[in-house]
């Protein structure tokens, strides 16, 4: 049973025009929720706002002023913020040597710097309405993979973030929540990663799942969750035993190297 009233709920919802953003603003929309969609392309934003009935913030929320924008449009509501579900996220392909320092500062500023503002800024009007945080993580949050280590770096943080911070939170404070996905059917996956994991016969799951599990945990308050199988086992299996993990994952490093030097960029 759902412990989660949607009409009743109104949130924010960053990368709303991605592939997984789409998906969930499509289901939430369909429960009653009421949305603040956040994103940074103006068009594609605007379609989906207006398809749904919902309201479009057009922000980059990695700067001061896209969260000041954010903040204002919150302040305006008329109801109550109960939710925050911090879902944008890019990516780097390829070898952490050959990534540029405006890389760097991409992925680590969106992934994991621009959720902790977020949440810092929206904690206190979370806090009044005993409302609650959902992270979109990733299994790479707790796997290293090769080719993937600067999306690996946010994401891990991401995961310490939620788990320390839930931790650290009173029980009848604001409910914090962490989602690790495994890869999901996106143009975020679109290119290098996508034929590894071709080469590799890993599985994709559609961003309309991934959303249904997200919005189901929600629903139970449960704070963490990983998707996926075997993905869910290899990811605690890298916990209590790495260096059987990194031998198992050869064949993956060997792959990405053989498929940048088939397709130098």
């Amino acid at each position: 049973m759902s412990d989660v009233n949607w009409p009743a709920q109104t949130l924010v919802l960053t990368g709303a025009s991605g592939g997984l953003g789409q998906a969930l603003a499509e289901q939430l929309s369909r429960r009653g929720a009421r949305l603040l969609l956040v994103a940074r392309s103006t068009e594609q934003l605007s379609a989906l706002a207006t398809r749904l009935k919902q309201t479009a913030v057009a922000a980059d929320l990695a700067t001061e002023a896209g969260r000041q924008r954010l903040q204002e449009c919150v302040q305006a509501l008329s109801t109550p913020l109960t939710g925050l579900i911090n879902n944008a996220a890019v990516t780097h392909e390829g070898l952490f040597a050959d990534a540029t320092a405006e890389d760097i500062e991409a992925v680590i500023e969106t992934n994991l710097k621009m959720p902790l503002l977020l949440t810092h800024q929206l904690l206190p009007q979370l806090r009044t309405n005993h409302g609650w945080v959902m992270n979109i993580g990733s299994v790479f949050g707790a796997l290293g993979f090769p080719g993937q280590s600067l999306y690996c770096a946010s994401k891990f943080g991401l995961r310490g973030f939620s788990e320390a911070l839930q931790r650290e939170l009173m029980a009848d404070d604001v409910t914090l929540l962490y989602c690790a996905p495994r890869a999901i059917h996106t143009n975020l996956n679109n290119g290098l990663i996508s034929r590894l994991n071709q080469r590799l016969k890993t599985a994709q799951d559609s961003p309309q799942w991934v959303a249904a599990q997200v919005i189901q945990q929600i629903e139970q308050q449960q704070h963490s969750q990983t998707l996926g199988w075997p993905e869910k086992a290899f990811a605690r299996i890298n916990g209590l035993w790495p260096e059987q993990v990194a031998r198992s994952l050869r064949r993956a490093r060997q792959t990405l190297y053989k498929l940048l030097e088939d397709n130098p960029s």
